[in-house]
């Protein structure tokens, strides 16, 4: 009897850290269109939907120079006058992931 009162709290809790239920938010679809895209087409430079350090650096120097820029003031959601990284990450979390490459064909030879 002394096994069993931790038997079922146990199982429950195995159960529940082997589920793939995630409780984090849904991705983004590869297809849903960027947020702020005019910053996306200015800004990433390697166009992988993705805004890299040397890219989210080059923002941030931007805006420096600029804080009135209309491209990037929206984007400084805390008013404090700069650009800092998690307000660069929060329009890089909106964006949806690259399109996967499509596989090359199979050379057949015959």
């Amino acid at each position: 009897m002394q096994h069993t009162k931790w038997m079922l709290p146990a199982a429950a809790l195995i159960t529940f850290a082997a589920s793939p239920v995630s409780l984090a938010k849904e991705p983004a679809k590869p297809n849903a269109p960027l947020p702020h895209p005019e910053v996306y087409a200015k800004y990433d430079t390697d166009h992988n939907h993705i805004i890299n350090v040397a890219e989210g650096d080059t923002m941030k120097s931007d805006f420096a120079s600029n804080p009135n820029d209309p491209l990037l003031k929206p984007l400084d959601t805390n008013h404090d006058g700069k650009l800092d990284d998690k307000e660069i990450m929060a329009i890089a979390a909106k964006a949806p992931a690259p399109k996967p490459a499509k596989p090359k064909p199979a050379n057949k030879k015959k």
